[in-house]
């Protein structure tokens, strides 16, 4: 038998569905609706403007950094330490500001995509009569017959395809 290096193997079926027992992706259900992946894009966007903010409002501070060290000499060493201080404490918060948008602008987009999941989820398990639902990551092996993920992804696309950030 000849097998290509790289080739993927073919998928092994555990056994006969179990009627009731249902696997579910949470991760891969959010990752492949339309809302999880159009809330990854934004929270990339937002990332990337935060940080370009961040660079400008960071040059300034450096600025004024570079022009106190420059009037060392000529300041009292607890003045030149005050306002060194409070320089630091500025960087500190915007740092801290900057976290804090983008922590809450991702719980806001988790939140949505979060009921979104929920409510397809209970959906799918009334039409698909789940007695029990486990997270397909966590097991070894499984027959796809009983993997409701497509289904609840497809579901969430149809309640929610996009999200709000702000």
């Amino acid at each position: 038998m000849f097998i290509c290096a790289g080739a993927r193997a073919p998928a092994q079926t555990f056994g006969p569905p179990i009627q009731g027992f249902c696997l579910l992706s949470r991760t891969g259900a959010i990752n492949a609706s339309r809302a999880g992946q159009a809330m990854q894009v934004q929270l990339r966007q937002m990332q990337a403007s935060l940080s370009g903010a961040l660079a400008q409002q960071r040059a300034a501070l450096d600025a004024q950094r570079r022009a106190l060290e420059a009037r060392q000499n000529v300041t009292a060493p607890i003045e030149y330490q005050r306002q060194q201080a409070a320089l630091n404490q500025q960087a500190q918060a915007l740092d801290q500001q900057q976290n804090a948008r983008f922590v809450a602008a991702q719980q806001r987009g988790q939140q949505q995509i979060d009921r979104a999941l929920n409510d397809a989820l209970g959906r799918v398990v009334t039409r698909s009569s789940c007695s029990l639902v486990l997270e397909r990551d966590n097991a070894y092996g499984w027959n796809n017959g009983m993997d409701i993920t497509p289904a609840v992804t497809h579901e969430m696309d149809s309640l929610l395809q996009n999200i709000v950030l702000q």
